[in-house]
């Protein structure tokens, strides 16, 4: 009985368990962790990098619509914009 216990709890044990599990096992004590990535995944992380390096704001539109504005030459699609606040529930249609 004494050896059923040993066997489940001793110092092999952790390994026995991990592999009745299906986990691979390396060399013992090696330590070593392995991680692999999908291509996407690595396409994902290189896309995310990169949207880091691209501006919030794009100023040189906004100082181009502001020069309009202040010019009087900027005149918005009244009807788009009334849509697009209607559409947010932001204006109402008067009923």
């Amino acid at each position: 009985m004494i050896e059923k216990i040993t066997g489940q709890y001793g110092p092999d044990a952790v390994a026995k368990a991990r592999g009745r599990k299906g986990h691979r096992t390396g060399e013992a004590g090696s330590g070593a962790d392995e991680a692999s990535f999908s291509s996407f995944a690595v396409e994902l992380s290189y896309v995310a990098g990169e949207l880091k390096n691209v501006p919030e704001v794009r100023q040189d539109l906004i100082d181009d619509l502001k020069k309009k504005v202040e010019a009087g030459e900027y005149h918005p699609p009244l009807e788009k914009i009334a849509h697009n606040l209607f559409m947010a529930g932001i204006l109402d249609d008067g009923k």
